[in-house]
């Protein structure tokens, strides 16, 4: 209905020189409070260049390299291209503590990032800050450097010895890298072919020549990528060391073998004997069955030798001596209680992360262990051990200077005896493997590009083996398994290539994105761990500082110590960290300021997470409980980041390709699921009795969306669980998204009775489950079966198994052994297509591992989470769109919804969540195809939302006891010292909310309960703590304060949302997840906050930013039209001095309210009100108007276009006619002298959605003035509006006016214009109620339109006459556009303006509003 108002809304340079003039000018600039004017500036250059690289597909890895893309684009002077980059160094600088504030720069600065909008916007600097800023921009510094030992750079141009590049230096911003000199004999002329535009380098080891030309010994492209160096070392083969021996490694299953699970068990030797302690030393029996503990799944889905413990012990032994005695006697720096366990390292100059087994704390000492056989024949190392080892040497190197012959790094192969060696740093096989490291990472970034099908092409056993090798290994083992998955690869139907090939792309680029960020957030990506400002990380909670160890415990025997209990200092008072309980975390020490590249890291999960404490799980225990914590050190703790979704996506794709033809033809939509209509059910479910019939009697598949309250869980799940286990052969797989949900679906196992009788196993570890659950998870379950056969039988026995889809995707070998009838995945409208595949793809030997599958979800809730923008998820290949395949961002649930038929498929209606008051504007709006009903549960038959409370004080509290939904306006802090993310005035309002409600709720109130409150931003929730803790009542500190995202699947009384946004990009940011389904627009965001509510629902934001938004503006309009919009200010709405509006229902529907003259009365009842349908749905009626904003391109499937405008004109046209009358009247003095100069000469040029109101109400002001000579000229959207209009002109009141009709102003003849030149005429140009229904571009066109009238006929008056009925809650964005391209010759009649104006009802009492607000500018030439 309003599809134009869906989409993003484009920032515009009025925009931000609006905001940069209020940030210079409030308060005026002084050395105390630059600091705070660098801070804000920062975030209109960010929002200025996401806004500017909106369409762009590829990522960025910081602002840096985002700026530099712009001013290339928009071909900026390096004079102006130094000087916004300066100035973003100077905002980055204004973040830290030693900043220097100096008055000149800062003015240099200012005129930096306002010319940067005017040649990035082209369009001119606004003549109020010109006389702000100097003349000329900050003078030029030059290079003093002859030696770098590291810099990174940007692509600009290359040629075949040298690469001109941008680099964020303020001494040399743009240099020439002469890479033909650079490293050894010219063996970095590769990286010519490796090369484009804005690619990422860093340059190492560099010489400054006399030319100035930088010579670097070692480049590496696309540093931010990180590559594991266990993945690099292993792509060097016996056969060749290709590039896609990287890509064979991912897409392969994931091996589970013997010599793997050996590999592990002796990695836990070498870990236990580390951690051995005199008191308990290490026995064979305790550490295999602690591992068997942990990796019992995997003993039972692979055949296992007859000979693995013999082996296993001899490792044990091997493993003793290297560490008690070989290690101690041979090597005097070799300090057991000095070494650090499994250490991890990001090395961002080489583009390398990695981990290794053993490493002294002082860098003396490193062992990397190799369970496998070494190189027999020589008796030396595997090429690539040896590699792996070289490259954690070359990360020392360069991240901690040290120098490769002061460290001594051994491999240790624990299957000999003699098995320790030496090695040594080769520096011609390091740059080898940078070279190869590089080759990779342009492999994997072409792969975010599409580059999967020509890889599939070229790819061959022929193309892999480099060295052309034909012997034994080769042609009996590599080249068969390597054929293999070639084969899988290439042999598929056109479709399915084409569906693995789109997803493996879309798969590529979300694996990019989470790498290296860069989309529209500078904290997005891993590679955020270095990009981003110190300041921006604390603001955005996502880094803890300052820690110190208060206590070191082991979390079982033999497992060091891996419990790090920390202090959280004092931070910030507004402050909120960005970690919960179960975070997989980095945690590191530091000296002064924390930088992950620079430190020994040490990687686990969060236990427990308070105000001023932390509890950590290290993912390796340390033997020496000194090791970690001295008490002179302080620690930080970051966010870590898991390939392992995108790894699993890649391989479930594999599987796809692997699978049975008949379940990818399902899956593809080729094949119909089966049927079976004679099924009966065996149980009895109540009203739930035809949804379970219908899904006993299909096959292969069901989808069942389930609305909000529909009981999904609670009832359908466990119907179709009990129904299913009548079955006595069956056995059910239960999964969900998230581990919450998995703990529902064990919560509703548990209580009903079900896993008393058949109980199940939970996959997945205890960090992630709630502790009820923890008995059934696999390790737990399988205490009591000592031999491998009784695990293995117990697994075959057990009828359910649930866990998380991620959980299940890293353990498909469970499918070796388990055999599905059925598998239910809850929340599947939240998971991606790949993430899914291939756990419905996988096979248990011949057959489908799971027999049907039956997917639950809503797809107008929050969706699966993607990084990329609908440009780069959008699906172009018609094979792919045939079988409903549009966005690689859609679930699977959504695909087949869409493209099953009816059999297949339900919905669930009932809801015993919302009363029907708050229900109701969701589903209007957003689930008017389900029409949802109540069940009715008590709750939802209640008439008030407190029935026992005390009586009402005041206004607020009569407010609170009487209205359901309620939205109180706030307007924006003032205050520069507070973050863009936080709003001062609805923390208040919320607090004074959440006081009153639990004096009312006092005998019954419960915290996780009675209420919660939801906003946009972390940095909100910690400002509402702090109002919070000023009313002194400890039971609300516990309430429930968190995002939309974290409050998906929960419910509460009373839900308060603090919308607090302040401007359009954070408006963009709230309604991304929308979409256009017909007419209707879906905000998933915006209906899972309100569907949370089962009583009451109180909203609180800026009605000024909320109003550019169409389905926000309905909100308010609905709210207000049923008496809950507070039209007050903050303090006044926290005493509860405020009026309560009490207006009768349809009050506006009623001519008799409104100051119609009798002409317009006589007309409209008789060519609107006589021939209106309007139903009784009320709500029904203006969702189909839009609330008054309709735009009627869309049409609607249920009335006529016909109808749809008369509906609009009954429920509107009074109101604009009302107030244009009352514009008229009030600038009468202006307007009717105009009339009178130019002898009554008059064109209405009405370009307004209104059926011609503001012009009638023109004809009835001026009836006054004689000899008006007046035309009227419309410009409607639409056919059926000039038809409309046109009985208004010739009813008999109106007919003295000419009258015309156009479809758009460009087809209005010269020949008309020509017309009336002749004479000096008034040309009133009337846009009102229009600019809130059109895009930014076509209110530009428009402009542009009028300003060649004007240009052209230069002798006329013009006017423009601006008004907006909806007050504050209008959407003047793209008036505002409008103006900016208007020609200055139209310049308002007031500097002041746009004004306020008013036109009153005929009140006869309080059951109607007084008057009503409209907001109005007229522009003129004269």
């Amino acid at each position: 209905m309003s599809g134009n108002l869906t989409n993003h809304i484009e920032l515009q340079s009025f925009d931000l020189y609006n905001r940069i003039e209020q940030i210079h000018r409030q308060p005026t600039a002084a050395p105390e409070n630059i600091r705070a004017k660098y801070i804000l500036l920062y975030k209109v250059l960010e929002q200025a260049c996401y806004e500017l690289t909106a369409g762009v597909t590829f990522s960025f890895a910081n602002l840096f390299s985002r700026l530099d893309y712009i001013c290339k684009e928009k071909r900026m002077t390096p004079s102006d291209k130094y000087a916004i980059q300066t100035m973003r160094r100077n905002c980055n600088a204004a973040m830290r503590d030693d900043f220097r504030p100096v008055m000149e720069e800062y003015l240099y600065d200012l005129r930096a990032i306002v010319r940067f909008v005017s040649l990035a916007f082209d369009e001119d600097i606004p003549a109020s800050l010109i006389p702000e800023i100097p003349h000329s921009n900050r003078p030029y510094r030059g290079t003093q450097y002859s030696r770098i030992p590291y810099i990174r750079a940007v692509v600009s141009s290359w040629d075949d010895t040298k690469i001109f590049a941008a680099t964020d230096s303020d001494e040399d911003p743009f240099i020439i890298i002469d890479y033909a000199k650079g490293g050894y004999n010219s063996d970095m002329l590769y990286v010519k072919d490796l090369l484009a535009e804005n690619l990422q380098l860093n340059l190492l080891d560099v010489h400054v020549d006399e030319e100035n030309h930088y010579i670097p010994n070692l480049i590496v492209i696309h540093p931010d990528y990180l590559i594991d160096i266990s993945s690099l070392a292993a792509c060097f083969r016996e056969y060749g060391h290709h590039p896609l021996n990287f890509f064979m490694n991912k897409v392969k299953p994931k091996a589970n073998t013997a010599p793997i699970l050996l590999g592990n068990l002796a990695s836990q030797f070498l870990d236990d004997y580390i951690n051995e302690r005199e008191d308990a030393p290490v026995a064979y029996s305790t550490t295999v069955k602690k591992f068997f503990a942990s990796a019992a799944l995997e003993f039972c889905t692979c055949p296992i030798p007859a000979n693995f413990h013999e082996q296993a012990q001899a490792q044990m032994m091997n493993i003793r001596s290297f560490v008690h005695d070989v290690l101690p006697h041979n090597i005097q720096a070799f300090d057991k209680h000095n070494t650090l366990l499994e250490a991890s390292f990001i090395c961002e100059q080489l583009g390398l992360q990695g981990r290794v087994d053993m490493l002294q704390k002082d860098f003396k000492v490193l062992v990397e262990q190799k369970s496998g056989k070494r190189d027999e024949y020589n008796r030396r190392h595997k090429e690539d051990h040896f590699i792996q080892m070289m490259l954690y040497q070359g990360v020392l190197m360069y991240n901690f200077g040290r120098k490769t012959e002061d460290l001594q790094t051994f491999l240790l192969y624990s299957k000999y005896t003699d098995g320790l060696m030496i090695e040594h740093f080769a520096e011609t096989l390091f740059r080898e493997s940078i070279h190869l490291r590089n080759r990779i990472a342009a492999r994997e970034m072409a792969f975010g590009d599409g580059a999967i099908a020509s890889v599939t092409e070229e790819l061959s056993t022929d193309l892999l083996n480099e060295l052309q090798v034909s012997n034994r290994l080769w042609n009996d083992f590599q080249e068969p398994q390597l054929q293999e998955t070639i084969n899988t690869l290439k042999r598929c139907t056109p479709l399915e290539r084409a569906y693995f090939q789109r997803f493996f792309t879309f798969v590529s680029k979300e694996q990019i994105l989470s790498k290296t960020g860069g989309k529209n957030d500078s904290s997005n990506g891993f590679a955020g761990l270095w990009h981003t400002p110190l300041a921006e990380k604390i603001e955005s909670g996502n880094i803890l500082l300052g820690l110190t160890v208060t206590e070191k415990r082991q979390s079982g025997p033999g497992k060091g110590y891996d419990i790090i209990e920390l202090h959280i200092p004092q931070q910030g008072e507004d402050f909120l960290p960005n970690f919960r309980t179960g975070d997989i975390i980095i945690f590191y020490a530091y000296q002064k300021e924390p930088d992950v590249r620079q430190q020994i890291l040490m990687k686990g999960n969060i236990l427990d997470i308070q105000a001023n404490s932390l509890t950590i799980l290290l993912r390796n225990g340390q033997q020496n409980k000194d090791i970690i914590g001295g008490a002179d050190e302080v620690f930080a703790v970051e966010h870590d980041s898991s390939d392992s979704s995108a790894m699993n996506a890649m391989r479930g794709l594999y599987a796809f390709l692997s699978a049975r033809t008949d379940r990818k033809e399902l899956l593809l939509g080729l094949r119909t699921p089966g049927k079976h209509p004679e099924r009966t059910l065996n149980g009895s479910y109540g009203r739930f009795d035809e949804l379970i019939l219908k899904e006993k009697q299909t096959d292969d598949y069901f989808l069942l969306v389930g609305p909000p309250g529909t009981g999904k869980t609670s009832c359908a799940l466990r119907y179709m669980v009990e129904e299913a286990l009548t079955d006595p052969e069956a056995s059910l797989l239960l999964l969900s998204y998230t581990n919450r949900a998995v703990d529902e679906i064990c919560s509703m196992l548990v209580d009903s009775g079900i896993a008393e009788s058949t109980p199940f196993i939970r996959i997945g570890s205890e960090l992630s489950c709630d502790k009820r659950f923890a008995p059934y998870l696999l390790k737990n379950s399988l205490a009591d079966c000592p031999k491998l056969t009784d695990i293995q039988q117990k697994i075959a026995h057990t009828r359910i198994f649930t866990g998380t889809t991620t959980a299940i995707n890293s353990r498909l070998h469970l499918f070796n052994l388990k055999h599905f009838t059925l598998a239910i995945i809850d929340e599947a409208s939240q998971i991606l297509e790949p993430d899914l595949v291939g756990i419905l793809s996988a096979r248990h030997d011949r057959s489908n591992a799971i027999d049907k599958f039956i997917l639950i979800g809503d797809y107008k809730q929050l969706p699966a989470i993607a990084q990329q923008e609908e440009e780069e998820a959008r699906v172009d290949d018609p094979l792919l769109q045939s079988i409903g395949l549009n966005d690689c961002r859609n679930s699977l649930f959504e695909r087949l919804y869409k493209q099953s038929k009816e059999d297949f498929r339900s919905i669930l209606h009932k809801q015993g969540r919302m009363h029907p008051a708050i229900s109701e504007f969701p589903n209007q709006t957003f689930y008017y195809r389900e029409q949802l009903e109540p069940v009715p549960l008590p709750h939802q038959e209640e008439c008030l939302p407190y029935a026992s409370a005390p009586a009402p004080q005041d206004n607020l509290d009569k407010l609170i006891q009487s209205r359901r939904m309620v939205f109180i306006p706030a307007d924006a802090p003032d205050n520069l010292a507070y973050s863009e993310k936080t709003n001062i005035n609805e923390a208040r309002i919320v607090a004074a909310l959440l006081e009153r409600i639990y004096r009312m709720t006092s005998g019954t109130f419960d915290a996780y309960k009675t209420v919660g409150v939801i906003v946009p931003y972390r940095n909100q929730i910690a400002m509402i703590r702090r109002e919070i803790a000023r009313k002194g009542i400890p039971e609300l500190a516990h309430i429930s304060i968190d995002t939309v995202e974290r409050y998906q699947g929960s419910q509460r009384d009373v839900i308060i949302y603090s919308f607090t946004i302040q401007n359009f990009s954070q408006l963009n940011f709230l309604t991304v997840n929308t979409f256009q389904e017909d007419e209707y627009v879906i905000d998933r965001k915006l209906n899972v906050a309100i569907t949370r509510a089962r009583k009451q629902l109180f909203l609180t934001g800026n009605p000024q930013i909320l109003g550019a938004n169409i389905t926000f503006y309905k909100l308010m309009e609905y709210i207000r039209m049923n008496n809950g919009y507070i039209q007050t200010d903050t303090d006044a709405f926290c005493r509860g001095d405020f009026i309560l509006p009490e207006y009768m229902p349809g009050w506006d529907l009623q001519s008799e309210n409104y100051p119609l003259s009798e002409a317009f009365d006589h007309a409209f009842r008789h060519i609107v009100e006589e021939n209106s349908k309007i139903n009784k749905d009320e709500a029904r009626n203006r969702e189909l108007t839009a609330y008054g904003r309709c735009d009627f391109r869309n049409g609607t499937d249920t009335v006529s276009a016909y109808e749809q405008i008369q509906l609009y004109n009954c429920y509107y046209m009074r109101r604009a006619y009302s107030a244009a009358r009352a514009l008229f009247e009030s600038n009468g003095g202006w307007l009717f002298s105009a009339v009178r100069n130019l002898s009554g000469r008059v064109v209405f040029c009405d370009l307004s959605y209104e059926t011609g109101a503001s012009g009638l109400a023109f004809i009835d002001a001026c009836r006054r003035l004689p000899h008006l000579d007046l035309t009227y000229m419309g410009i409607y959207p639409t056919k059926e509006m000039d038809d409309i209009a046109l009985q208004f002109f010739q009813s008999e009141a109106y007919r003295h006016a000419t009258h015309c009709f156009y479809p758009r102003i460009s087809a209005v003849p010269a020949s008309f214009w020509a017309a009336h030149a002749v004479l000096s005429e008034l040309i009133i140009f009337n846009v009102s109620s229009l600019f809130d229904r059109i895009s930014v571009r076509e209110a530009r066109s428009l402009a542009l339109e009028i300003n060649q009238l004007v240009h052209a006929r230069p002798l006329n008056h013009y006017a423009i006459l601006f008004r907006d009925d909806a007050g504050e809650r209008m959407n003047i964005h793209s008036y505002k556009t409008f103006c900016a391209h208007l020609t200055q010759e139209l310049r308002p009649l007031n500097e002041q303006m746009p004004f306020a104006g008013q036109f009153f009802y005929n009140c006869k009492g309080g059951d109607i509003p007084n008057a009503e607000t409209f907001i109005y500018e007229i522009r003129t030439n004269k």
